[in-house]
């Protein structure tokens, strides 16, 4: 199923003589031309990958942008209506707490798969050159959409039928820290809600648990981590969530006891969350570092090329990597 764009518009955040963030507004919404869809298509797939991602849902105490959201629903605001009310709300925002944060606004109401999407971005407009037909050089302008520092997407169906969720709002952090992350909270009326990096280190907890609850061997435990990380790894480059009821068919079962009953009884997992990418190295490897020292290998070494000694606190390797031997050798 393709992308639908509802509506779509864009304004300007800019930064005046004395310093101050000044905003102009379209009127009109923008057709949804080709060129549009390609960048609308380009914007979905890079928010969808992009990772660190926080979850949140309406603060109760600050109703602010969640009237503005119902009345955009209800229809007593157009949808250009409620963009130039909403970037209104951010330019306050942004001048209350002196930050200077410029650059395009977009405001896009569209379908995915049979959901409903209110997506808000803070787009930085570059400057560059370009070579014409004629071969001439010339200044031209461009949409920073890999560096997408600022957006925010409402799950408008998540909303209408699970207003009890704390998911339904999704933002990527500010560059600048919490200071930012917490002027897009406020503008959004929002609080963080489910939180993906827990989410990860609970289900590897999960994971070895459950590897040692069905008394597997160490080969079987290996094999059973590789194949998550395998499943985890797929889902986040087609930008899905992880679904704990797939992982638990991918992993298989016995007479007694599947993955998702056994995390249903021990864990507080969501059914279905984006899984960091971070976290994934902990499924396969071995990983630590402090006093100087980083070390990182495949957990299937352990035993083999690599011995541990806990009397000792001793780690021993035979068949040093050749990159590393040729430093130390020329040491």
């Amino acid at each position: 199923m393709s992308l639908v764009i509802e509506h779509i518009i864009v304004h300007s955040l800019f930064g005046d003589e004395q310093g101050r963030v000044q905003l102009a507004t379209r009127e009109q919404e923008l057709s949804a031309n080709p060129a549009v869809q390609q960048l609308m298509a380009e914007l979905h797939h890079i928010y969808n990958t992009k990772a660190g991602k926080v979850f949140g849902y309406f603060n109760e105490e600050e109703t602010g942008f969640r009237d503005l959201v119902r009345r955009m629903q209800d229809q007593s605001l157009t949808f250009a209506g409620f963009s130039h009310l909403a970037a209104e709300r951010l330019l306050a925002e942004l001048n209350r707490l002196e930050m200077s944060e410029q650059g395009v606004l977009l405001f896009v109401r569209y379908q995915w798969l049979g959901a409903d999407y209110l997506l808000i971005a803070l787009l930085d407009n570059k400057d560059s050159v370009t070579v014409t037909e004629k071969l001439e050089v010339s200044q031209a302008s461009y949409l920073d959409l890999g560096k997408m520092q600022l957006a925010a997407r409402l799950d408008l169906t998540e909303l209408q039928t699970r207003s009890e969720s704390r998911r339904y709002f999704s933002f990527i952090k500010g560059r600048a820290g919490r200071k930012v992350s917490d002027f897009f909270l406020n503008f959004l009326s929002c609080v963080e809600g489910m939180d993906p990096k827990a989410q990860s280190q609970g289900l590897l907890k999960a994971v070895d648990e459950y590897c040692e609850a069905r008394q597997l061997s160490g080969e079987e435990k290996l094999a059973s981590k590789a194949q998550v990380h395998k499943y985890c790894r797929e889902q986040l480059n087609q930008g899905e969530e992880l679904e704990l009821r797939e992982l638990s068919a991918e992993l298989g079962t016995d007479d007694d006891l599947d993955f998702y009953q056994f995390v249903s009884e021990e864990y507080q997992l969501e059914d279905k969350f984006p899984v960091e990418r971070s976290a994934l190295k902990g499924l396969t490897k071995f990983v630590g570092s402090g006093g100087g020292l980083t070390i990182s290998f495949e957990q299937k070494l352990l035993g083999e090329r690599i011995q541990y000694d806990a009397a000792t606190d001793t780690l021993t390797i035979k068949g040093v990597p050749p990159n590393l031997k040729s430093q130390l050798v020329g040491k």
